[in-house]
């Protein structure tokens, strides 16, 4: 993950080229990579893949097939990575064997070892995504928008992403919570419910029924935000086991065993460059796992910030990956249904482990997994809560992410979060937030994970930039028209230090917030400034109209405005006894599309 980029009061204040010691924006964060895997009982295996043209496995990490998820129907995925590139030698025999066919190949946890690290107070908030299988019932949350207990009852729980509901920082007991869903299967909308939201191509629905053979698909392996190329550090994965299923009344396909004797499906692999053979990473003992045995347990999904040296040193206290110097591998997972290490005590809260439970390897005294996002944290339906019919919800992909996947409002936070809170509407239910279909609209306001020195507001309801010395964040409201010819935009900043100097920045980019000052910046480079002017009294100054002229003579093309262009615009303010003792401030940030 990239670090915080700052720049200088000095640049800031000098001068009128580009503010250049900001790096150049990552894109918006739709333009991340979305790298998964499917379960083989699915109809998509053995389907002629988006691109490329080959069939694709459940050895296979794909993409989306139109590039991102997009709302409505989707192409097929495309193979990023074919089994053969992971060094399976299966892949050969395996590669167009049909759906419900077990062939000895599945991927069913997957990682880069680039993963965000989970922090005991973050200053900048991550974001938990999973999947759950075709059998997960889900909790109830907060009716009105999709969430694992919904879309279970139009059987698209198994092909879609969700997103937790706002953790606080681990290890977490199992107190009731809520989870989004974020990404659809097929990106049309549930027959039961009706939600839509952005989709993967894949099949739905998938009803609950056992057996062999998957009516949909159900996503295995996940990793967000991934590396354009091949990592240098190499993939890391697990492979399928032969546990018999309760629910589905089949094992699984024995994929550990069939492409390395020795492999155990608790096992975590590393293919080191394309086409090498896997080596085992860390040991299912390690994690606490085959306690009763070799091959017992399954691991079924995978979180894993590698600390560079290619050795699994596991953790043996919270947080102990956090340290400089030599710090611990990161590593989380859940295991498959029918892994006997479910229903032990797990080695923290000593509470029966369930398959939705986010587990990290054994502390000191205890042979078992520690649970450190406990199953109903994430929404999820347990047998120990009493919430599961039959079997405890199964977690089949993790990953942890830093930057939101779809976030229109640049406020750091997933637009169906934004969408299910409250903090946004969707009026027209097209899973985009109405702010973002007006021509201007106002984001980057400051919240706690996002403050740096604790002067943020509670999420949802912030209303303004990271809180100065009035006790309250400065505000940037537009008024007037879009219109290129009239030119008659204000920019309005309110509840600003009294009588203090204050300038407007702007540019065509943004990104996720990054701590500036006492303040979140939101814009990225090229990065321009206004002229001065100072707050009254009142904490109070208008910039413009004239905006767009004085902008087209005194910037360079970049930072020049023409009809169909788009602008966002940021409050810059001395406030020299600020709450973190900076001497300067944002407000929040406001975007403009312009017309003619």
């Amino acid at each position: 993950m990239r670090p915080l980029e700052f720049f200088s009061l000095s640049t800031l204040a000098g001068g009128l080229t580009p503010l250049a010691l900001i790096a150049a924006s990552a894109g918006s964060a739709h333009s991340q990579d979305i790298t998964f895997s499917l379960d083989w009982k699915g109809p998509t295996v053995g389907q002629t893949s988006t691109g490329t043209l080959v069939p694709i496995t459940e050895g296979d990490l794909l993409n989306p097939g139109s590039g991102a998820p997009t709302v409505g129907p989707q192409p097929r995925p495309s193979v990023r990575y074919t089994g053969a590139v992971l060094g399976l030698p299966m892949y050969a025999t395996c590669a167009g064997h049909t759906g419900g066919t077990p062939c000895g190949l599945e991927v069913d946890a997957l990682s880069e070892g680039t993963d965000e690290k989970f922090k005991p107070s973050p200053s900048l908030p991550g974001r938990l995504w999973f999947s759950v299988d075709k059998f997960a019932v889900g909790v109830p949350g907060t009716p009105g928008f999709p969430q694992v207990a919904t879309e279970a009852q139009g059987a698209d729980a198994s092909a879609d992403l969700f997103t937790d509901g706002n953790l606080p920082p681990g290890p977490v007991p199992p107190i009731p919570r809520v989870n989004v869903a974020a990404i659809d299967g097929d990106g049309v909308p549930s027959v039961v419910t009706g939600f839509v939201y952005p989709g993967l191509g894949l099949q739905e629905p998938n009803p609950p029924t056992p057996g062999p053979l998957s009516a949909g698909d159900n996503i295995d392996g996940l990793d967000i935000d991934s590396s354009p190329s091949f990592p240098v550090g190499g993939i890391y994965f697990s492979l399928d086991g032969a546990l018999p299923d309760p629910l589905a009344a089949v094992p699984g396909s024995n994929s550990a065993q069939a492409n390395g004797g020795t492999l155990r499906p608790g096992d975590v692999l590393r293919t080191a460059l394309p086409g090498a053979t896997p080596t085992r990473y860390a040991q299912a003992g390690q994690l606490g796992l085959d306690v009763f045995g070799p091959g017992t347990d399954d691991l079924d999904a995978l979180i894993l910030v590698e600390n560079g040296d290619g050795v699994f040193q596991p953790s043996t206290a919270n947080y102990d990956w956090l340290p400089a110097g030599n710090p611990r591998d990161m590593l989380m997972f859940s295991v498959r249904r029918g892994s006997a290490v479910i229903g032990q005590p797990d080695g923290l809260f000593g509470l029966p482990i369930e398959p939705g439970d986010i587990l990290v390897p054994p502390r000191p005294g205890s042979p078992f997994p520690c649970i450190w996002i406990a199953a109903e944290a994430l929404g999820l339906a347990t047998l120990r809560a009493g919430t599961a019919p039959l079997e405890g919800d199964d977690v089949d992909a993790l990953d942890f992410a830093k930057r939101p996947y779809y976030d229109c409002n640049h406020n750091g936070i997933e637009d169906s979060i934004d969408i299910a809170v409250g903090s946004s509407m969707d009026a027209n239910g097209n899973g985009v937030p109405d702010e973002c279909e007006n021509d201007k609209m106002e984001f980057c306001f400051c919240i706690h994970e996002y403050a740096p020195c604790g002067n943020g507001d509670p999420y949802p309801g912030a209303d303004g930039g990271c809180r100065n010395s009035t006790g309250l964040g400065g505000t940037m409201g537009p008024t007037g028209s879009t219109s290129v010819a009239l030119d008659d935009l204000q920019l309005n900043l309110g509840r600003l230090p009294a009588n203090k100097p204050s300038i407007v920045i702007m540019s065509p980019n943004v990104d996720t917030p990054t701590i500036f000052g006492d303040g979140a910046l939101c814009l990225s480079a090229p990065i321009y400034r206004y002229f001065g002017l100072s707050a009254n009294g009142s904490g109070q100054v208008t910039f413009g109209p004239g905006l767009i002229g004085w902008a087209n003579t005194h910037f360079p093309p970049l930072g020049n405005i023409a009809p169909g262009s788009t602008m966002h615009f940021q409050g810059w303010y001395r406030d020299p006894p600020g709450p973190c003792g900076t001497f300067k401030n944002l407000t929040n940030a406001v975007r403009i599309n312009f017309l003619p």
